[in-house]
């Protein structure tokens, strides 16, 4: 499997986008997290019958 690494310059050019990342840094990490398990059953069983359907062609 090919991998690309690559670094990337992030400029922050505004005292707004300054304020916007020194807020995000001070602020904590949510406690609980959003969710563990976004769809439900019902869901992730119809996609895992239709993943089946695909991957059987």
């Amino acid at each position: 499997m090919a991998t690309n690494t690559f670094e990337r310059k992030i400029e922050l050019n505004t005292p707004e986008s300054i304020k916007k990342l020194a807020d995000i840094m001070k602020s904590e990490a949510p406690v609980k997290p959003l969710s563990t398990h976004p769809f439900s059953t019902t869901e992730r069983d119809r996609s895992e019958k239709l993943l089946k359907q695909y991957l059987s062609r």
